[in-house]
């Protein structure tokens, strides 16, 4: 078992800790908050003793082994957060985004580079089975080549804290996985991009909730994206409403993933590939494949490096 310190214990910190002590590769051995009742409830729901419960990072760092840190607090505390924990030796899975600017982001993957150290942003939407199914219908060819692509989000969470007070929530905090897919999906990175940005009167949010993104990608794909998180009406999943249309048929996604190829008259529902592991327990699963490839992490039983290659070899197939 590879040992985790946790930092940050808010809501999705919780939700993080309880996909950690469901680990079969890792254990949490420290959490870290400012607020002692939370560190209190995690220390009684998932079993770390309560000397291993830290208000004071550093003190945490210091007394406690561990091999990587997760980092689940505010954007804005990442690139501190984050150093500190390379400083101590630890490799590092932090949320999305990585900073809340681009100069801390750079001075992050600097620091990770400098110490030879690893650095993981969990972008978890690719790792779950539908974004999957679909890349692997496009490297088949079943509906040729991809030419352009129509995603529409919408949702209306009201989440209260720091993410109400963000300048562009959506964009930030939900469409940065929806443009990951975008890269994951058509396995290419954007070329050109344009975006507007704007705060219905009705807004719940400080900022700028909806987006509207036109994007090119290296291989030619053309990307319309709308997303708004304050709609009044119907929801999309949290993956959002895929079309897809290429040289010899087009793919829809949204709850299910159906196919019609060119000529066809009936549309295809297919089947979501099957995998051992998804979402942010995959994100796990894979910074623990990048410690073990690395080197980094010593003491690796056999039976546990055969086991994670088993599941990649699994994937590979399915």
């Amino acid at each position: 078992m590879l040992r985790l310190i946790q930092i940050g214990l808010g809501s999705f910190g919780f939700s993080w800790a309880n996909i950690v002590k469901e680990s079969q590769q890792w254990e949490p051995v420290a959490y870290v908050d400012m607020d002692k009742e939370k560190l209190m409830k995690a220390s009684g729901t998932y079993g770390v003793p309560k000397n291993r419960c830290y208000s004071d990072m550093d003190a945490a760092l210091s007394e406690v082994e561990a091999d990587a840190a997760l980092v689940v607090v505010p954007p804005e505390a990442h690139m501190g957060v984050a150093i500190k924990a390379f400083v101590a030796g630890l490799n590092v899975l932090c949320e999305k985004p990585l900073a809340s600017n681009m100069e801390d982001a750079k001075t992050i993957v600097h620091e990770a580079k400098k110490r030879n150290l690893k650095l993981m942003v969990s972008q978890n939407y690719r790792y779950n089975r539908g974004p999957r199914t679909v890349r692997r219908i496009l490297e088949n060819g079943k509906v040729g080549e991809p030419s352009y692509a129509i995603i529409n989000f919408y949702n209306a969470p009201h989440f209260g804290g720091f993410r109400e007070k963000m300048a562009h929530p959506l964009l930030v905090e939900m469409s940065i996985h929806h443009f990951d897919l975008m890269r994951f999906i058509f396995d290419t990175n954007p070329k050109n991009i344009y975006a507007k940005t704007w705060r219905p009167r009705w807004s719940w949010f400080d900022g700028d909730p909806c987006t509207s993104v036109l994007v090119e990608m290296d291989s030619g794909v053309i990307i319309t994206y709308l997303g708004s998180w304050v709609t009044l009406g119907d929801q999309t999943t949290r993956n959002g409403d895929w079309r897809i249309e290429c040289s010899a048929g087009s793919i829809h996604w949204d709850t299910t993933i159906r196919l019609k190829q060119k000529g066809a008259k009936e549309i295809f529902e297919e089947s979501p590939l099957l995998i051992p592991l998804e979402d942010r327990a995959y994100s796990l699963h894979a910074c623990m494949h990048l410690a073990y490839l690395s080197g980094l992490v010593k003491g690796v039983h056999r039976f546990s490096l055969l086991r994670l290659l088993l599941i990649c070899l699994y994937c590979l197939v399915e």
